[in-house]
C-alpha cells in the first residue's frame, strides 16, 4: 500500500498541460521475481520514477521503454526474460530465472487512473477491492489494452472491462477472487484470437495499534510506519479505535491493570493479531484475572493472542523487540510461519 500512495502522489505532482506520466503495471511473472503481478511503478516526464519493482536495472530500462509509450499515445505490453540476461541492454548478470510482463500506459498530466482512484478510497474505508485487468486481447477490436474491472466488496463495479465480450467472464472470476482473497489470471479464446486478464486482489492496509508510551513503542510504531501500515500509537486513557480483521495490536503499558483492560476489548474485537509483551507467567495471570472477573478467553481467541510478543530472534533492545513484533505480524497476515527461506519447500512467492 506504500507504493499506491507513493505512485498516486507522483502522478498528482505532474504540472497540467505538460507531458504525460506513464504507469508501468507488473501483469505477469513466469519463474522467479521481485515482485508480483500487480505491483506499480510510474515514470514521470523528468525520467524520475515512483513506486518499484524492487529491481532497479531493468527498471531504468524501462524509462527508454516510457518514452516511445509517451511519443505514442497509447499502451503496450513490454517484456523481459531475466533468465538469460547478460547479453541484453540491462544485462547485469541477476539470474532471477524470471520472465516477466508488464503493461505501460500513458497518464494525461493532473489525472489519475480510475483504478487507482478507486483503491485509494477503498483503503481510507478499509474495504478489499479485486481489479481485473486486461493485458493481452489477440486481434478483437472491442478490446483496449488496459481496460478493466473493479468490483468492491459491495458488489458495486467500475471501469470498462464489464461492457466488453469479456466482460461477464471477467466479473465472475473477479467475484471468486475477491471470495478466496488470492489473484488469479484468466483467458478467454474467441474467434479473434485469445484475451488474458490479471485479476488483483487489494487490501487495505494492515492496521497497528500500539499501546504503551515506553522506549519500547516507538520503534515498532516507526517500523510499521515504513511498511506501509495505517499506525496508532495509544496513550494511557486512549481507547482503541474500531477493529478488524486486517488489525494487529500489541499491548505494551507496563501496567497490569491497563493492560488488562486493553487485552479484554482486542479480544472480543474482531483484531486478527492480539499481542502481549512480557513474560508467560505475566499473561497468564491476566487472562486468568480475565476468567475470574467472567471473560475467560475462548480457544478462538487464545488463537490470535501471541504472548509472549515476537519472534524469537533473540531481540533484547526496544528496537530488537520491535523487529522481531513487526516480523512476527508479518508472517500471521501472509500465513507463514516465520522461518529461515532455506528450509521453506516449494516457493518463496505466492504466484496465481
Amino acid at each position: 500500500m506504500n507504493e499506491l500512495r507513493e505512485v498516486v502522489a507522483a502522478l498528482e505532482r505532474v504540472p497540467a498541460g505538460g507531458p504525460s506520466a506513464v504507469l508501468a503495471t507488473l501483469v505477469k511473472v513466469q519463474g522467479s521475481a521481485y515482485s508480483g503481478p500487480g505491483a506499480r511503478m510510474v515514470v514521470l516526464p523528468d525520467a524520475s520514477i515512483a513506486g518499484t519493482f524492487g529491481a532497479g536495472c531493468f527498471e531504468q530500462d524501462l524509462v527508454g521503454h516510457a518514452e516511445r509509450i509517451r511519443a505514442a499515445g497509447r499502451s503496450a505490453i513490454v517484456s523481459y526474460d531475466l533468465t538469460e540476461d547478460d547479453d541484453k541492454p540491462w544485462g547485469l548478470g541477476m539470474g532471477c530465472h524470471g520472465k516477466l510482463d508488464l503493461l505501460l500506459e500513458p497518464v494525461p498530466p493532473g489525472t489519475v487512473p480510475e483504478h487507482l482512484a478507486v483503491l485509494r478510497l477503498a483503503a481510507r474505508a478499509r474495504h478489499r477491492v479485486a481489479v481485473a485487468t486486461l493485458f493481452r486481447t489477440g486481434d478483437d477490436p472491442t478490446l483496449q489494452l488496459g481496460d478493466r474491472l473493479l468490483l468492491r466488496e459491495d458488489g458495486t463495479t467500475a471501469g470498462a472491462l464489464p461492457r466488453t465480450p469479456v466482460g461477464a467472464a471477467a466479473l465472475a472470476e473477479a467475484e471468486a477472487a475477491l471470495a478466496e482473497g488470492r489473484p488469479r489470471f484468466f483467458r478467454s479464446r474467441g474467434p479473434r484470437g485469445e484475451a488474458e486478464v490479471l485479476i488483483e486482489v487489494v487490501d487495505p492496509p494492515l492496521a497497528l495499534v500500539v499501546a504503551g508510551a515506553g522506549r519500547d513503542t516507538a520503534p515498532l510504531a516507526r517500523i510499521g510506519e515504513e511498511l506501509g501500515w495505517a499506525v496508532s500509537v495509544l496513550g494511557k486513557d486512549d481507547l482503541p479505535p474500531a477493529l478488524d480483521d486486517r488489525s494487529a495490536a500489541v499491548v505494551m503499558s507496563h501496567n497490569y491493570e491497563r493492560d488488562l483492560a486493553l487485552l479484554a476489548t482486542l479480544l472480543a474485537s474482531p483484531c486478527r493479531y492480539v499481542g502481549v509483551l512480557g513474560g508467560r507467567a505475566r499473561v497468564d495471570q491476566l487472562l486468568g484475572e480475565l476468567a475470574k472477573r467472567g471473560s475467560p478467553a475462548t480457544e478462538a481467541q487464545r488463537a490470535r493472542l501471541h504472548a509472549p510478543v515476537g519472534l524469537d530472534v533473540g531481540a533484547e533492545t526496544p528496537a530488537e523487540v520491535a523487529l522481531s513484533i513487526a516480523a512476527e505480524i508479518q508472517a500471521v497476515f501472509t500465513d507463514r510461519r516465520g522461518g529461515p527461506l532455506r528450509e521453506r519447500k516449494g516457493p518463496i512467492h505466492d504466484r496465481p
